[in-house]
């Protein structure tokens, strides 16, 4: 039976999967032109490897693996810059939209991750293991550190493991009150949900959203986690903390 996270990722993925990765409102209730969503990913893409330039990582540019892909947004790029890009998602209907996105990118891949790790992948098969707002929404910090020892384990000697997690996470926001139409919508349509209604006609009539769990990791654990196999950090992008309070990083790792 699939975990919370997995559910509510599918959901996404069902219903509104280019919301579900970019947050604007334009992209809510499918609007939004996929051709601009899509182009996103390559300026997300070029800076990515445009860090991994300046640490002198990732020269060798044969495969790369875009963990948590969704849809292909950066997918799609990195397999413009390398022989091959490999998408990883849990969501079967996120890896469904990423393929019929990418039928003219032989070289981009997607596939289905259905297990709680990637021991199916040999060592130090990728130049480049990419990870970023992924991590953050499995249920324990457990599962994450088993994550990071598996990316560690995946990259090359001189390659790139570039890894986006929050050190802390703000308290989530409290609910509308029973008392209020917007609180009982919601919690009618969350119950709705769990008894088998379609994610769809929830979605579309009461305006209800998949909820995410959010998971911190504290800076130190991080780096000493991917320390202690064989990965690491030697650069970090300044903490990004937004309105909430929630401080994220982005770090750079690789195998010596």
């Amino acid at each position: 039976m699939p975990n919370s996270h997995d559910r509510a990722w599918q959901d996404w993925g069902s219903i509104d999967p280019l919301y579900a990765i970019l947050t604007d409102p334009k992209y809510r209730h499918g609007g939004g032109d996929r051709q601009e969503f899509l182009s996103t990913g390559e300026g997300f893409a070029a800076g990515i490897l445009g860090h991994c330039d300046e640490l002198g990582l990732a020269q060798q540019r044969e495969r790369a693996l875009d963990f948590g892909c969704g849809v292909g947004r950066v997918t799609g790029p990195l397999a413009q810059r390398f022989v091959e890009a490999l998408g990883l998602d849990v969501s079967e209907s996120m890896i469904s939209t990423a393929r019929e996105l990418h039928t003219d990118q032989p070289n981009c891949r997607f596939e289905v991750q259905r297990s709680t790790d990637l021991r199916r992948y040999p060592d130090a098969s990728f130049d480049l293991v990419l990870c970023v707002l992924v991590l953050q929404h499995l249920s324990s910090q457990g599962a994450i550190l088993t994550y990071l020892a598996e990316f560690a384990r995946l990259v090359r000697p001189g390659g790139a493991l570039v890894v986006q997690l929050p050190s802390i996470v703000a308290p989530p926001s409290a609910r509308p009150s029973w008392r209020t139409r917007a609180g009982r919508r919601q919690r009618t349509a969350t119950l709705l949900r769990r008894l088998g209604v379609g994610a769809t006609f929830l979605y579309r009539r009461l305006d209800w959203v998949p909820e995410m769990t959010m998971t911190a990791v504290p800076d130190e654990v991080t780096r000493a986690t991917l320390a202690q196999h064989g990965a690491p950090v030697v650069f970090t992008t300044p903490p990004d903390v937004d309105r909430g309070g929630t401080e994220s990083r982005i770090y750079f790792a690789t195998r010596q």
